[in-house]
């Protein structure tokens, strides 16, 4: 190892920030590409006379298996290789790959294109937060996480506000395809104005040691009690969280007298102040309790996960617009605080060779079990309950798409809309419980957080390698 001096060019606040911003821009065009299916769902369902099963497959499971299967052997692609680079090639792939899924003409087409955006998005996320460990020291992670993650609450606005504007207005073809392009340049920039960093420049311990086996990672996470119960927090709680986000609109669109344009503005809007208020909140929030006792880097999500959840039983089980909306953002605001912190604390626990490598195992487990499942789940659920709630007959026979076929009996429609509505409502409130079994497992993490944090040891000598 060699030590880093604080003057090194890549440590400079100008620097530090274009990378920050930059990061953003990369996180922002992730989660709009993702968040307008979301939007989208409702016409694409009609359109192509989808079931909420294949509506939570297409928003789950669909993108999730390659993109957390394939996060693993990138991640460990991301030890080894210039980390910008493998950024770039992978925004670029999902931008493309977002725009081809306006051509989809069926279930399995627009299924193989949300699957190309998950091989995109499963390389960005691991040598991200690897990038960002190696520019800021363990007290500043949370706070730096929290900024780079606003990204999800105005990747979601743009996706939902313009999303749902461009489908009004020209068609939900349309929006992927505007929404996917201006990713491409965004791939330009990081390949073009970032640098690779030395692996540990930050803690001024920079490594020069070959990055260690996908066994080594593993053996090591294993025998952290804190990583093992925060995996499983993480998990459980993406679960919910992930089941939630991408059925909301659905849910408001079924339930309320509302354009899909207005909804996607509001939702937006609301999306947007709630999570980015709440992931300031969570990163330099816990960030600064963490200061006085460490443990509040999981306490603080604990609390949140147990808040969250009754606050968005009043938004599912309210029949006012205004009312619903207003717990769903109060609800949004409490539970995304969890996320910086948690992002800061596993990266916080591995060393600067492996961080790359545990993210993306991370995200092989939370990706599979939580964002995979968790629609998936949730929609084979609304299916259930829909089915229960249609007195008429076999509801998805007699209402492809949740309305009723061409040429029905009068006011069949109407019947199968409440049904679809019900069947919704009831399955994001089963939901909900989940929330306190993510808590317990981050009260457990905290036990033995202050003994498994890793700590860097300085052997100052030793030449710097790290590829450029």
């Amino acid at each position: 190892m060699a030590t880093a001096s604080s003057e090194h060019p890549l440590l400079s606040r100008r620097y530090k920030r274009w990378l920050v911003f930059v990061l953003l821009l990369v996180s922002i065009f992730n989660f709009a590409d993702r968040a307008i299916l979301a939007v989208l769902a409702q016409p694409i369902k009609e359109e192509l006379h989808l079931t909420d099963t294949d509506l939570g497959i297409l928003q789950g499971l669909g993108f999730a298996i390659l993109y957390s299967v394939l996060g693993v052997p990138l991640g460990l692609l991301a030890e080894r290789v210039n980390r910008k680079r493998l950024i770039a090639a992978c925004v670029a792939v999902w931008s493309i790959m977002t725009a081809l899924c306006g051509f989809a003409t069926s279930f399995t087409t627009l299924l193989l294109g949300r699957i190309g955006v998950g091989i995109g998005e499963a390389g960005v996320q691991p040598p991200t937060s690897s990038m960002l460990a190696d520019h800021f020291r363990p007290s500043r992670r949370g706070s730096v996480l929290a900024i780079v993650t606003l990204g999800s609450p105005i990747g979601f606005l743009v996706g939902q506000a313009a999303g749902g504007w461009i489908a009004s207005n020209w068609g939900w073809r349309t929006a992927f395809v505007a929404l996917g392009v201006p990713g491409v340049l965004v791939a330009l920039l990081v390949l073009l104005t970032l640098r690779e960093p030395p692996r540990g420049l930050a803690e001024g311990s920079v490594t020069t040691e070959p990055a260690p086996s996908l066994m080594a990672v593993v053996r090591y996470l294993v025998s952290k009690p804190t990583y093992l119960h925060l995996l499983a927090g993480t998990t459980v709680a993406g679960f919910t969280f992930n089941a939630v986000a991408n059925f909301v609109l659905p849910f408001y669109l079924r339930g309320f007298d509302i354009s899909l344009a207005t909804l996607g503005a509001i939702f937006g809007m609301v999306a947007f102040t709630s999570n980015g208020l709440g992931m300031l909140a969570g990163g330099f929030g816990f960030d600064w309790l963490s200061r006085r006792d460490k443990r509040w880097a999981l306490w603080g999500p604990a609390a949140a996960l147990v808040l969250c959840a009754p606050l968005y039983f009043g938004a599912f089980a309210s029949t006012r617009l205004g009312v619903s909306l207003a717990f769903v953002w109060l609800a949004n605001f409490v539970l995304i605080t969890y996320f910086a912190p948690t992002m800061a604390t596993m990266q916080n626990l591995v060393g600067p060779r492996m961080r790359a490598t545990s993210s993306a195992l991370t995200a092989l487990v939370g990706g599979l079990l939580g964002a995979g499942l968790g629609p998936t789940v949730l929609g084979i659920a609304s299916d259930f309950f829909a089915v229960r709630a249609f007195a008429q007959g076999d509801f998805l026979a007699r209402c492809p798409g949740g309305r009723a076929a061409q040429g029905a009996a009068p006011g069949l429609d109407q019947l199968c809309q409440a049904a679809s509505m019900q069947g919704l409502r009831y399955a994001l409130i089963a939901m909900l419980a989940v929330f306190f079994w993510a808590a317990l497992h981050y009260v457990l993490a905290a036990r033995s957080l202050r003994k498994d944090l890793y700590v860097p040891e300085l052997r100052p000598g030793v030449e710097d390698r790290s590829p450029r």
